[in-house]
């Protein structure tokens, strides 16, 4: 059996390529070939981690036909306000992003927003205008390019690992056209309401029964039998004891104090603005505590955040905070974005053990609080405005649909004021089951369970749908 995996970006090459995913495939019998659009560099850092790929093939760059893209958005916001009658919840619309720049971008968003708006009210138009954007990127250079490849490696089936990518609709499409079954994940927790499906697929591989449900909801027009829940690999890593570090060794790389509780404060990308605010506050009240008792703080920033935001931070409060900055790489100095940055395997090692060694993790909403709950370890999540007149009142984050996962679940703890910090934290330390003490039913309720077998599950999967008639 044959298969393309169409890797968009350095994202997912940690998920997929540096999991046992591959590997797994390859011992029930696939040929493994990849079509991308990441570096030289993040190439040659893959075949370093396996030798099961055969081959890699580039996608060239190529500029979205100007009716496609205005089709494109169209559908998104039609999508968007949809899924906000649907699931009764105002705040998905945050995910259309208003900030656009240029007189061209701007022109865009209005146009798609008002014929959005009338697209919304006839569900079919939307499949019909879907369809359209299907056959305009059928009929590209780069697709007649890409079936060149595509014809000669005679795939049995075409696997997307970035449901939003548009650099999978020329492959996506031709494959279809030809009678190649095509599947998809759903990289992430909260992917589904926010309306970025490209393409459509035979087949689509979500992380829980949760997220099968409101995928059918959303796309009533997928049969619920092509939906197939298989979980992440991206949490395995966990239960590999080859990526795990003596804690002496690990903390002694990095400055840290064996003998100190250890705070880990993970921040987000640039979209988040007060991070720098948030950490300051951590510094200054987890400064006022005892020496004695007081932790340390373990700080790891978002990979993709080259701002310099935290300097003047971590500058002042040095004897107090320590970074262990994700290894990510580009291949050349320039403007960072999601394809020029890959993950080392490296950075493995440094997740793993931040996660490992820590006692708690402190953030506004992040992910990590997951990778915690996976070792069952607490988190605690920000939840006040550090600024008056908030640009992102934390009220409205903690509406988006992915956090009504926890329901009625003590699934984090919840910081509500500056000067509640210290207290939680120690007690976060101090009697770890009593902060966010349900947040291993809540992992049950995001990913499928036994975590350390989703790699397998999706190829078993994979190999189903290749054998289906």
């Amino acid at each position: 059996m044959r298969i393309i995996l169409i890797i968009p970006d350095g994202v997912v090459v940690r998920n997929y390529l540096y999991s046992d995913f591959v590997s797994k495939l390859t011992q029930k019998g696939f040929e493994i070939y990849v079509f991308h659009q990441i570096p030289n560099a993040a190439i040659a850092e893959i075949k370093s981690v396996t030798q099961d790929i055969k081959e890699f093939n580039f996608i060239a760059y190529f500029t979205e036909p100007f009716i496609a893209r205005i089709i494109r958005e169209i559908v998104v916001y039609a999508r968007l306000l949809i899924n906000i009658r649907k699931l009764e919840n105002k705040s998905i619309l945050y995910f259309w992003n208003r900030n656009q720049k240029g007189f061209k971008r701007k022109f865009l968003l209005n146009l798609s927003e008002f014929l959005g708006f009338f697209v919304s009210k006839s569900y079919n138009l939307i499949l019909f205008l879907e369809k359209k954007y299907d056959n305009l990127m059928l009929n590209t250079n780069v697709a007649k390019q890409l079936s060149i490849e595509i014809n000669r490696i005679k795939p049995d089936i075409v696997l997307n690992l970035h449901q939003r990518s548009i650099i999978n609709a020329p492959i996506i499409n031709y494959a279809k056209s030809k009678g190649i079954k095509t599947a998809t994940v759903i990289y992430s927790w909260d992917n589904v309401p926010k309306a970025r499906l490209i393409s459509s697929y035979d087949n689509y591989f979500v992380w829980s029964e949760l997220m099968k449900n409101e995928l059918n909801l959303l796309y009533p027009e997928i049969n619920k039998n092509q939906i197939k829940v298989v979980g992440t690999p991206q949490f395995e890593f966990y239960f590999d004891k080859k990526l795990h570090q003596a804690k002496a060794e690990f903390f002694n790389k990095y400055n840290l104090d064996v003998n100190k509780k250890t705070i880990c404060f993970s921040s987000n990308d640039s979209s988040s603005p007060y991070d720098p605010n948030y950490l300051e506050d951590l510094c200054e009240e987890i400064s006022k505590v005892d020496s004695v008792v007081r932790p340390q703080i373990l700080f790891r920033i978002n990979p993709f955040d080259k701002s310099g935001r935290f300097n003047t931070i971590l500058e002042k409060y040095k004897k107090l905070v320590f970074v262990v900055n994700p290894d990510w790489r580009t291949e050349s100095e320039g403007d960072v974005n999601f394809i020029n940055i890959f993950p080392s395997y490296n950075d493995l090692y440094l997740l793993v053990n931040t996660v490992l060694h820590s006692d708690v993790v402190v953030n506004l909403g992040s992910t990590m609080a997951h990778d915690f709950a996976v070792l069952n370890k607490p988190g605690l999540y920000f939840n006040y405005d550090p600024e008056l007149n908030s640009k992102l009142p934390v009220k409205e984050v903690y509406k988006f649909q992915h956090f009504r996962s926890m329901n009625t679940l003590e699934a984090v703890g919840w910081i509500d004021n500056k000067f509640e910090i210290a207290v939680k934290i120690i007690k976060a330390i101090q009697e770890p089951n009593q902060i966010g003490k349900d947040r291993t039913q809540w992992m049950e309720i995001i990913v499928e369970h036994p975590l350390n077998e989703n790699s397998m599950k999706l190829v078993i999967e994979l190999e189903k749908a290749c054998t289906s008639v």
